[in-house]
C-alpha cells in the first residue's frame, strides 16, 4: 500500500482538507475549484463534507487506503470523537485504528514544529480570527528534552469579541492584546489565521507584530498540522520528535513490572502524551511468583513516581511461571485508568479459573 495521510481541518461553519503522498515533501492543500485557492468547504455536516471530501481526494490517492486520517477540532466535546471515527469508518472506509481526532491547538503544535527551527526557535503566537471572536495562543517547546515538550499556552482574557467595533477600534483592541501577550516573552514568529484577517484593518498592528519576529499569514494552518499529525502516524514505528501536552493527554507513562526479564524489566502498556480517549493497551504475561501484579506510573515531567500493586485474590496456587495473565489498560478520562487482569491459565495443565480482577487508578 502506498503512503497517504489525510488532515481534515473541521470548523463550524467551513472545514479544509490537506493531504500527503509519497511524491510530496509536505502536505498539499485541497482546492474546491482546481488550479484555485479556494480551500474553505462548507461544513454543513459531517457525512456532507466526508461525501465532498472523498470527491476532492480523488486526484491525490485512495482515501480508504490512507495510512492514517486525521481531524482537527475545535474542541473535544464529549461524545465527539466517537461520532466522527463512527461517521468516517463509515463514509470513508479507513479502520478505527486509522482515525485520529485532535484540537486545533495540538495542530497549531504539529504545524510549527514541522517549520524551519528559527520559527519555533522560541515562542510562536497564533491569533485566530473567526467570525466575531479574536483568540490568541502561545506555543511553549522544550527543545532541552528527547522528544521535546510542546503545550499551547491559552487564557480567557486572550478572547475578546469584536462584533459591533469599527475598524479603528479592531485596530486598538488587537493592539492592546498583542502588548499584553508579548509582553516579557521572547517571541519568534506569529500566524495569522482565519477569514477576519482578510481585510486590511490591521495596518498599525501588523507594525507592531512584525518588530523583529517573523508574520505569517494563511488559512489552512490547522488542517495542514492534522496533516502532518497524519503523516507521523502513517510512519509507524519511527520515533516522534516531540510530545505534545493538552488538556486531553496523559501525563503519566503507565508500566509493567516484569520479574525475571533482568534487573529493573519494566514493559511500557501506555505512553505520556497520548489523547486519554484512544489510551488502551493490552498484553500477556506469566505470573513469576507470587499472585500480585505491580504496575508502575512515571510522570513525564515534575514529580516522583508511584506504583499500584493488583492483589489476585483468590488465584489458584500453580507453579512459578504456570499462570498466563491477559492484562488491559484503558483511560476512563484523563486522570481516570481502569486495570483489568484475566487469568488465562496454563495450557490443558493448569485451565483457567475464569476470574478477573479490575481497578481503577486516579492519576493527579
Amino acid at each position: 500500500m502506498d503512503q497517504f495521510a489525510v488532515g481534515f481541518d473541521l470548523g463550524k461553519d467551513y472545514s479544509q482538507i490537506c493531504c500527503w503522498n509519497g511524491a510530496a515533501e509536505s502536505p498539499v492543500s485541497v482546492s474546491v475549484v482546481s488550479g484555485a485557492e479556494k480551500y474553505r468547504i462548507p461544513t454543513e455536516n459531517l457525512e456532507l463534507f466526508l461525501k465532498k471530501a472523498l470527491r476532492l481526494l480523488k486526484p491525490y490517492g485512495k482515501i480508504h487506503d490512507a495510512s492514517a486520517v486525521v481531524f482537527s477540532v475545535e474542541t473535544l466535546e464529549e461524545g465527539l470523537v466517537e461520532r466522527i471515527k463512527r461517521t468516517a469508518m463509515q463514509m470513508i472506509g479507513v479502520p478505527e485504528s486509522r482515525i485520529y481526532v485532535q484540537t486545533r491547538q495540538e495542530s497549531f503544535c504539529a504545524y510549527v514544529l514541522n517549520q524551519p527551527k528559527e520559527i519555533w526557535r522560541h515562542q510562536a503566537v497564533l491569533f485566530d480570527y473567526e467570525g466575531e471572536l479574536l483568540k490568541g495562543m502561545i506555543l511553549n517547546v522544550n527543545p532541552r528534552t528527547i522528544p521535546f515538550l510542546a503545550r499551547v499556552e491559552c487564557d480567557k482574557q486572550w478572547t475578546i469579541p469584536l462584533s459591533g467595533l469599527l475598524q479603528p477600534e479592531k485596530n486598538e483592541v488587537f493592539q492592546e492584546l498583542i502588548r499584553q501577550m508579548f509582553s516579557s516573552r521572547p517571541i519568534s514568529a506569529v500566524f495569522l489565521v482565519g477569514e477576519g484577517f482578510e481585510e486590511k484593518w490591521y495596518e498599525d498592528s501588523l507594525k507592531l507584530l512584525c518588530n523583529g519576529r517573523r508574520v505569517f499569514a494563511g488559512n489552512n494552518l490547522y488542517a495542514k498540522g492534522s496533516c502532518y499529525r497524519a503523516i507521523q502516524a502513517a510512519k509507524r514505528g519511527a520515533a516522534a520528535s516531540y510530545v505534545f501536552f493538552g488538556a486531553d493527554k496523559i501525563s503519566y507513562n503507565v508500566c509493567l513490572r516484569t520479574p525475571g526479564t533482568g534487573k529493573g524489566g519494566i514493559y511500557t502498556l501506555l505512553n505520556a502524551g497520548e489523547s486519554w480517549y484512544e489510551a488502551r493497551a493490552c498484553c500477556e504475561a506469566l505470573l513469576y511468583d507470587e499472585p500480585v501484579v505491580e504496575f508502575l506510573f512515571q510522570p513525564m515531567q515534575g514529580t516522583e513516581g508511584f506504583k499500584e500493586s493488583m492483589l489476585l485474590e483468590g488465584l489458584p496456587d500453580r507453579p512459578s511461571r504456570a499462570t498466563r495473565l491477559y492484562i488491559e489498560a484503558e483511560f476512563l478520562q484523563v486522570d481516570r485508568l481502569r486495570l483489568t487482569v484475566r487469568d488465562m491459565g496454563f495450557g490443558e495443565l493448569f485451565p483457567s479459573s475464569d476470574l478477573c480482577w479490575v481497578e481503577e487508578v486516579e492519576l493527579i
